[in-house]
């Protein structure tokens, strides 16, 4: 569709965009497309304009930092020209670097005649370390690793990313705008350090600071594969050290009923969050898996109701193993109809965990619904494996209804969705 890059494939909408001719030195794809997820008209306009918006905002930072398709091509001539000096059995290195007799074996390899122009400067050390900006080697290692998140959504992939680029803009407020190839270990100590003096200051615990190192040792360790450079990472063993995790206690029953279920409660959180949280309780599924549901995951005229945890164009699922059904009864069946009744999630809310849990957390935190410190949304997950544990149900059926794997081998298909509803309705509210 011209203007809003739809194009419909088969009942289902897809964003199709030819690239901007302005962005060429910043996009590597020549057709951006996306499944959107979805056979209505309206959901689709409303996701193509939030993902045009996305990536011309991408697109403008990369032009912005000055992210120029030139430094790529001088990459890949480098680490071919390192592949070519291995298949001799010579060690790449700089001319500057070569000893008298080293530079003098190579000259007299280069007397056969049998090396091109390009090959002689390879040999000779004559090919330099190309100049990448640690942004513009990010956009080369995320073109490197697409098929890494093949099948994930629009906003699942923008999430990733973006834990890499925050990385990288507080490496480069910690310790300054490098070239990428002089980033040293004295580099990843001092933002280390950075990270622990940020943490101590404002009260931050180690999970972030080692989640952004993490994705900076991932961003080397590849570049380094990419260049065929045989160099220690300089993010190698660097972590800050974790502090213990104390055991997060869960909701009661009680707790649910008057601080949450009581009438008008949740009067000041939005309908379809309110919907959000009753899908939870009863369910116990992963936030990211209920905002990813799509109208036809809620099978209500079935003869159990449940939901369908599944893979679909929304999201991927966390591993293999939480694909599942789940009966639904109670709160959550009741939120699941009005939900279906008018139309499933809307636009601006399938798919957006992070916005969702995010608000609901906030909202539930400054009205005062968790009766404990520490707790949150994820605390309706954590009650739900508690009621299992109660009752005594066993580890293959609590597994199944999880979405957790299940230790030993697996035979057979586990309880049926009756079955399962008879377990869950001892504990549903």
């Amino acid at each position: 569709m011209h203007g809003l890059h739809l194009k419909r494939r088969g009942n289902r909408w897809h964003y199709y965009r030819n690239r901007p001719r302005r962005f060429a030195d910043v996009e590597p794809r020549a057709v951006i497309t996306f499944a959107l997820g979805t056979d209505s008209l309206s959901a689709a306009k409303l996701k193509a304009v939030q993902i045009s918006h996305d990536l011309e905002q991408q697109w403008q930072n990369a032009l912005e930092r000055g992210v120029s398709l030139r430094g790529q091509d001088e990459a890949r001539r480098y680490a071919a020209a390192n592949d070519h000096n291995r298949s001799l059995g010579l060690e790449p290195a700089a001319a500057a670097e070569l000893a008298d007799h080293d530079l003098i074996e190579r000259l007299r390899l280069l007397l056969t005649g049998k090396q091109a122009p390009a090959e002689q400067k390879a040999v000779l050390g004559l090919i330099e370390k190309p100049k990448l900006s640690l942004p513009q080697a990010f956009d080369r290692f995320w073109e490197h690793i697409a098929d890494d998140y093949e099948g994930y959504s629009h906003d699942q992939r923008r999430n990733k990313r973006n834990v890499f680029l925050k990385a990288i803009r507080n490496f480069e407020a910690a310790v300054g705008a490098m070239d990428f190839h002089d980033i040293e270990r004295r580099h990843a100590m001092a933002f280390r350090q950075w990270w622990l003096k940020r943490k101590q200051a404002k009260g931050l615990n180690s999970y972030t600071a080692n989640r952004e190192i993490t994705a900076l040792r991932r961003l080397f360790a590849v570049s380094y594969d990419i260049d065929g450079i045989e160099t220690p990472n300089p993010f190698a063993r660097v972590r800050l050290k974790a502090e213990k995790e104390g055991t997060r206690k869960p909701l009661t029953s009680e707790q649910i009923t008057e601080r949450f279920l009581a009438p008008g409660r949740l009067d000041g959180l939005s309908l379809e969050y309110r919907w959000f949280v009753q899908l939870m309780i009863n369910t116990g599924a992963r936030p990211v898996e209920l905002i990813g549901l799509e109208s036809m995951d809620f099978q209500l005229d079935q003869p159990v109701p449940h939901i369908c945890i599944r893979a679909n164009g929304v999201r991927v699922l966390k591993t293999p193993h939480s694909e599942r059904k789940l009966p639904l009864l109670g709160v959550s069946l009741e939120a699941a109809r009005q939900l279906v009744a008018k139309g499933g999630w809307s636009p601006n809310r399938l798919g957006k965990n992070m916005v969702a849990t995010s608000a609901i957390n906030k909202w539930l935190r400054e009205n005062d619904v968790f009766p404990e410190a520490g707790q949150s949304l994820y605390s309706l997950r954590h009650h739900f494996q508690d009621q299992l544990t109660k009752l005594g149900v066993v580890d293959r059926v609590q597994c199944q209804l999880m979405g957790h794997k299940f230790e030993r081998p697996k035979y057979g298909e586990g309880l049926e969705l009756e079955e399962l509803r008879v377990v869950v309705e001892q504990f549903a509210l």
